[in-house]
């Protein structure tokens, strides 16, 4: 009897064929031959075969023909187009290294080939980076491939892809075939993201390349120079995330491998002296790459476009720069636009000390670059009709003399709201009439000097909470000036200054100004997603997760796992329409703060018939069905006294109440039909069911993620969103990814 038999209990399910002990019975029609070896080798899960409805799985055992058989198993998703087109050559036993199985190419090089594959028996899929074959492969090129795999083992970072197993697989008749396992990491690569959806906007660049950053100042605090950073080893994943991929080229710091006069890296992101003396070069050279990378997600550009005659390339490399991304995009900030031009200096000296150094630099420029919100009309540089602009600072100039005032204007206005006042009374007058985020005050104003301006606008309440104050001047020492600051300044600055350190200062005090309630064009330029998130509002809906946890009505680790698979969401649906708001950085962040607080209302209802392990009767589902409601008024009724504190409980009491409605109409509690359900309860709707279906319950198991995908995908017609259901498949291994890291 087969092994597969044995662990079933049963053959009722299996091919009605005999196999003994390592080979098949002659007689069986090629058709069940092959599929009996499949399922024998697990090219074919056993259990994905139980699965298979009855009328299917019967017509799969009575087809004769191979090719229907491989038809019939890829139109069911039992083998994937990768594994038929294998299974074809003749090579199904290729499909199988060690405890893993391999499903589908996801690229190739020089050194191997990388599989999207999975683990038989965890079902855990991964990346698996196979050497390529050949009987003269070298043992210095195999210590190299395990080299790789040994220097990705040892970094532990978030932005480094982990490499968690390796092994050599051998069967008789075959050449040896050595591998390693790497998490999968869903996503693009940065060149293809450029490439598809052209330059990032400088902000987003600047987040991106910090984590960057980040990652290769833990390979260099191990002593790894990675030699290849490009924009196709940077991966970049659904919800944002930067990783740095393949360390194939990597110089280890105790071992050389690299022959005297070989060019190791590409071309056009090498540092020059790696062009030189590839074995040589210290961390430095990857900062010259980050920054060559950098220039392409600026500019959709190559730095250095290759010819195909590679001396060629390597002179020019040696003998030109590019031109700067602030002539390719004058839009791009200056300050960005130098620190790559400084990163990619051809002397090593000149760069930036350590990609520690260049991450720090690049978190600053994220926190205070324009984030894209729209600009309301009639705003001019003088004054400010109406509202103003949202989002953006408001800035007094109190300065007496003209040129000094313009050049600050210059540097402040495509930024900040400017208003000006060059003498005491008429700022006086101003701050009164409207208040400004910030004041630039000279100490020596004619008059009302800067001094006095400050006592009287402090003693008219306008303390450091509501507006903040710079001091200048040209002609007190720099002690006095602080002594100055001390008393009733905020920050001070001598004349002449530097324009960087002018915006510094001007960057730091408004993003120091709290925002005022219900007053939103006081708020600041918003941060980032992963910088500085809606705190409150995330310590709220984790309180709340940890109370549906504690009474067992959610499962360990909700919190943490939900807002990850809703920023997901996000950055995977389409940029149009209705969802190109899911694309403003600071509403997804708030929606994924309280999207943990959909089910709140549960807080409400008797506990005895949520947690009934049988089936609810008609009344016990009515009950539980006000849940809805409920939680929209407990969250309503939060926001109308702490709302101002408490940014997004507008959306959280729209997901509470409308998280049960279906796309089809015939949800709760309103009946709400397709677009008239509020987007953010779409998307947190999809995202609580696959929380929910993976966990267990009182009334069921829970589901594996294969299992739920399809249950959502295929299976759950007109409940969903259809542009919310193809967002999540295209994510869905990045969801399997969330749940194993929530755990």
């Amino acid at each position: 009897m087969s092994p597969l038999i044995d662990e079933f209990g049963t053959d009722d399910h299996l091919p009605t064929v005999g196999f003994g002990p390592g080979k098949l019975e002659a007689a069986l029609p090629p058709a069940q031959s092959l599929l009996a070896k499949l399922l024998a080798t697990q090219v074919l899960l056993p259990e994905e075969w139980e699965e298979v409805p009855p009328d299917h799985r019967d017509a799969l055992t009575r087809l004769v023909s191979i090719e229907a058989l491989l038809a019939k198993l890829l139109a069911l998703h039992l083998l994937t187009r990768f594994q038929v087109d294998t299974v074809r050559k003749g090579c199904a036993e290729d499909l199988i290294l060690g405890n893993y199985r391999l499903l589908d190419v996801l690229g190739q090089g020089g050194m191997g080939t990388v599989y999207r594959a999975e683990h038989i028996l965890l079902r855990r899929q991964v990346a698996l980076k196979v050497m390529t074959r050949s009987v003269e492969v070298s043992s210095r090129l195999i210590h190299r491939f395990y080299g790789e795999a040994r220097a990705v083992a040892r970094l532990q970072h978030p932005h480094i892809v982990t490499c968690f197993d390796a092994g050599r697989h051998t069967r008789p008749g075959a050449p040896a075939r050595d591998y390693f396992v790497m998490e999968l990491i869903p996503g693009q690569n940065l060149f293809a993201l450029i490439r598809d959806g052209g330059p990032l906007p400088a902000v987003r660049a600047c987040e991106l390349f910090r984590q960057v950053a980040d990652a290769l100042g833990e390979a260099h605090r191990h002593g790894l120079v990675h030699r290849d950073i490009k924009p196709s080893n940077v991966l970049i994943t659904p919800d944002g995330q930067a990783k740095v991929l393949d360390f194939g080229l990597a110089r280890l710091p105790t071992q050389q491998m690299t022959e005297p006069g070989v060019v190791l890296g590409t071309i056009g992101y090498m540092a020059p002296e790696q062009a030189r003396d590839p074995h040589s070069v210290d961390s430095r050279a990857d900062l010259f790459s980050l920054g060559a990378t950098l220039y392409w997600a600026l500019t959709g550009r190559d730095p250095y476009p290759e010819s195909g005659n590679p001396v060629q390339d390597l002179h020019r490399r040696f003998t030109t720069v590019p031109l700067s991304v602030r002539r390719v995009r004058p839009e791009i900030p200056a300050e960005v636009s130098d620190l790559v031009s400084r990163l990619m200096e051809p002397d090593p000296e000149m760069r930036f000390p350590s990609a520690r150094t260049v991450s720090a630099a690049l978190t600053g420029f994220a926190l205070w670059l324009p984030h894209g919100l729209t600009p309301a009309a009639g705003t001019s540089r003088h004054g400010r009709p109406g509202r103003g602009r949202p989002g953006r600072g408001r800035v007094l100039l109190v300065e007496d003399d003209p040129g000094v005032r313009a050049l600050m204007c210059a540097l402040l206005q495509d930024q900040y709201d400017i208003r000006e006042a060059q003498d005491g009374e008429t700022a006086l007058t101003e701050m009164m009439r409207d208040p400004p985020d910030l004041a630039v005050i000279d100490v020596g104003l004619p008059g009302l000097n800067g001094p006095e301006l400050v006592e009287k606008a402090r003693a008219a309440g306008l303390d450091s909470e509501r507006m903040k104050v710079l001091i200048t001047s040209g002609d007190l020492p720099a002690e006095a000036l602080g002594g100055l600051s001390v008393a009733s300044a905020d920050d001070f600055i001598s004349k002449p200054f530097s324009p960087v350190e002018f915006l510094s200062r001007v960057r730091a005090l408004i993003m120091r100004r709290p925002a005022r309630s219900g007053d939103s064009d006081s708020v600041a330029t918003p941060p980032p997603v992963g910088s500085i998130r809606p705190v409150a509002a995330e310590t709220l809906s984790l309180t709340v997760s940890r109370l549906l946890g504690e009474t067992q009505l959610a499962a360990d680790g909700q919190w943490q796992r939900l807002t990850r698979y809703v920023r997901a969401l996000c950055r995977a649906l389409p940029d149009a329409g209705q969802y190109l708001q899911l694309k403003d950085d600071r509403y997804a962040e708030i929606l994924a703060a309280v999207a943990p607080m959909y089910d709140i209302g549960l807080l409400g209802v008797p506990r005895h018939t949520l947690l009934k392990p049988g089936l609810l009767d008609a009344s016990e589902r009515s009950v539980v069905q006000t849940h809805c409601s409920i939680g929209a008024e407990v969250l309503i009724g939060v926001a109308q006294t702490y709302g101002g504190e408490v940014p997004g409980l507008d959306v959280a009491a729209e997901v509470a109440r409308s998280h049960h409605e279906r796309w089809d109409g015939n949800g709760y509690p309103d009946g709400l039909v397709g677009e008239e359900i509020p987007l953010a309860a779409r998307v947190v709707s999809l995202a609580a069911v696959y929380e929910a279906l993976r966990n267990r319950r009182p009334h069921r198991p829970p589901l594996s993620h294969v299992q739920t995908v399809k249950l959502i995908a295929t299976e759950s017609e007109g409940e969903f969103d259809p542009t919310v259901v193809a967002a999540f498949t295209s994510v869905a291994a990045r969801f399997e990814q969330i749940h194993h890291l929530g755990k």
